[in-house]
């Protein structure tokens, strides 16, 4: 009995799938939040766009089959959360190393946002994404080639501007935080939230 949702359902499950994991809190999000508030938006482009590309680049695979791939083989599955998890606190730790006094963003001792290159590198040792990924695939099944890059394609233009409001929250932040003191504890809170993620992929 053929069980495949009909191209209409399977599209909106799409869709719905890319909103409720993109607008909701994780690695990335917390990430463009710290880099909005500390940057601000125009810096923080090049970070976002590499989560969107990244990302992007994870559903194709998973649909390809590389997710399934990666779940047979549970040492990979565990050198990914670890990867991931060290990068996260890593990150946490350059977020806590802005020289006291000085304004976010103003100077080259308040650090630089991640590239395009690095955000996009960090998808592929995030367990969120992968994980989002598998969703996708199993939504589109088995999916041809033109169809599964109109399901990539459908996945980054919901996703952008969900994450597009994290960072942007982030440059509202920016502008409510006026003391050295507010942002140093801002800074601490995304990273303590940060190194929680950690903890909490290398438990899973």
């Amino acid at each position: 009995m053929d069980t495949a949702l009909p191209p209409s359902a399977a599209w909106q499950a799409l869709a719905l799938l890319a909103f409720s994991t993109a607008i909701t809190p994780g690695p990335n999000n917390l990430m463009l939040l710290a880099s909005g508030a500390r940057f601000g938006l125009l810096r923080t482009l090049p970070h976002l766009l590499g989560v969107v590309f990244g990302t992007a680049m994870l559903v194709a695979a998973n649909i390809a089959g590389f997710g399934a791939l990666l779940l047979a083989w549970p040492l990979a599955v565990h050198a990914l959360k670890v990867a991931g998890a060290g990068y996260l606190i890593y990150l946490a730790w350059r977020l806590t190393r802005r020289a006291p006094g000085t304004p976010a963003g103003d100077a080259p001792s308040a650090g630089h946002p991640l590239s395009a290159l690095q955000a996009l590198g960090f998808q592929f040792v995030n367990p969120k994404v992968w994980m989002m990924g598998l969703a996708a695939a199993a939504t589109l099944q088995a999916a041809d080639a033109r169809t599964a890059l109109l399901g990539v394609a459908l996945f980054s233009a919901v996703a952008l501007p969900c994450i597009l409001l994290w960072a942007a929250f982030g440059v509202v932040i920016l502008r409510v935080l006026r003391t050295a003191r507010a942002r140093a504890l801002f800074d601490l809170a995304i990273a303590i939230a940060l190194v929680a993620t950690a903890l909490m992929m290398l438990a899973g």
